[in-house]
């Protein structure tokens, strides 16, 4: 069996370990157009920061580990063209073009930076200097680089989660950070903006500016990047802002162009639909990660792939089923997802609410603040909690703000939202108590009783 892999991300990587987990004899050969192996995007914020200690510590799944597992790790070398139908690949890289035959086929083609427009960002076709994007391990270092040699002015574009962290990565290493965002709140796919308040305050508090409604127009600058033209949304006023570092940090649109031209079905976005196999519609076509789309679990659309817990679990999955096994996703996604900035954890499980009314779903919500202790102990944090559920009690989502102790409650809920578990459940939960470790009423439980009491409320209404 000769499985060929698309990708050498962490979705990719992944299935090349779980397909030689289930075949011992398979042969595998993973291609990247990058020139190193699958390290963690995530965590480049992290070395910027200084939290981590050097890039090279992002590396997950070193050239030897490939080396020991029997795996064809092919690095600077692009896949140009599949023939599905004679299930062949054509590739370029250092040893110059090549064609590889296939039994199983494995899409990991991850994502790209999606660029708006915006006036004298580029010069000779490629960005000016001291304008950067944030994808690739390269994009980080080059970054790093540039704000080591001065203090920097940085004008961050796009507050979200990306945004935001390399936002909060620079502040931290002195630099003066402004961030603008084109919609009313920050970390808008990430958490509903009454519930992003409490962080937007906190940027503030540690120094960086952000602008909401608003977008940049054009840079300034006749060489060196001077300043950029930010207007807004609502009222078309603008403004000079000056800096001398722009972060492009807009989003990213799903790397398909391969999957789409072999014939396999995507989204409206653009993403390669998948079935609970990670199959796509193409038999023996598999995708995994940023390029796929999966059924969300509460409202039953299909969704765009972004987190890497995801990617991992859709790796394992596709590799197995590559090799030959029958694993299966389970039954949808929750997208449950969690990040620290500005010493606050936020954490959230589920729909947004606007994705939930989009879906015509009828919700009751709970809104509450608690503390990591009770609160005659000292030393207690602040607790935020928005919980939501259906009309008959079921759970849907859950959005939580605080400085620690967000990341474990959401869990908990999300593990509840997995089994169909409700409202009543969550309210019910028997939690450990002790004084200085926890509350003896936990503040999602409290959020569960609060949700019921309106249910009931409307039921005698």
């Amino acid at each position: 069996m000769k499985i060929v892999i698309v990708g050498g991300g962490a979705a990719g990587a992944t299935a090349a370990q779980f397909a030689r987990k289930q075949c011992r004899d398979a042969e595998i050969i993973v291609f990247e157009k990058d020139t190193y192996p699958e390290y963690s995007r995530c965590g480049m914020p992290h070395a910027i920061s200084g939290e981590i200690p050097s890039f090279a510590d992002l590396v997950e799944f070193s050239e030897g580990w490939f080396e020991m597992n029997r795996i064809d790790l092919r690095l600077s070398t692009e896949v140009l063209a599949i023939d599905a139908s004679i299930k062949k690949i054509e590739s370029g890289g250092p040893s110059g073009a090549s064609s590889e035959s296939y039994d199983a086929l494995i899409f990991a083609t991850g994502a790209l930076p999606s660029m708006p427009r915006v006036e004298g960002i580029q010069s000779g076709g490629k960005l000016r200097e001291g304008a950067f994007i944030f994808r690739s391990m390269d994009d980080a270092k080059a970054l790093m680089g540039w704000c080591e040699a001065s203090e920097r002015k940085v004008l961050v574009v796009g507050a979200g989660l990306i945004g935001l962290e390399v936002a909060d990565a620079l502040n931290h290493k002195g630099h003066k950070v402004v961030v603008v965002e084109y919609l009313d709140a920050i970390l808008p796919a990430m958490i509903d903006p009454d519930i992003s308040e409490p962080v937007a305050s906190a940027a503030r508090e540690v120094g960086i500016e952000l602008i909401t409604s608003s977008y940049v127009d054009a840079v300034t600058g006749d060489g060196a990047i001077t300043g950029a033209k930010i207007s807004s949304r609502k009222d078309s006023d603008s403004r000079i802002l000056q800096c001398d570092t722009l972060v492009m940090a807009t989003g990213q649109k799903p790397s398909t162009e391969l999957a789409g031209m072999s014939g396999c079905m995507l989204g409206n976005q653009g993403h390669i639909k998948v079935d609970d196999r990670c199959e796509t519609t193409l038999k023996g076509i598999f995708a995994v990660g940023d390029c796929s789309e999966y059924r969300d679990m509460m409202t039953g659309e299909s969704s765009p792939v972004g987190l890497g817990t995801l990617a991992v679990k859709m790796g394992e999955v596709a590799g197995k089923n590559a090799a030959g096994g029958n694993d299966r996703l389970q039954k949808g996604f929750l997208n449950s997802r969690v990040t620290r900035l500005f010493g606050l954890e936020i954490a959230a499980t589920g729909p947004l609410a606007s994705s939930l009314s989009k879906c015509g779903m009828k919700v009751v919500q709970s809104r509450i603040k608690g503390s990591t202790l009770p609160l005659y102990f000292p030393g207690g944090d602040e607790l935020l909690v928005k919980l939501t559920s259906s009309e008959d009690g079921s759970l849907l989502s859950c959005q939580i703000v605080g400085k620690k102790e967000a990341a474990l409650r959401i869990d908990i809920v999300s593990s509840l939202m997995a089994a169909g578990k409700g409202a009543k459940d969550l309210a019910q939960l028997e939690n450990a108590y002790a004084p200085s470790v926890a509350p003896c009423v936990d503040v999602l439980a409290a959020a569960a009783q609060g949700i019921l009491i309106k249910i009931e409320r409307k039921g005698k209404g």
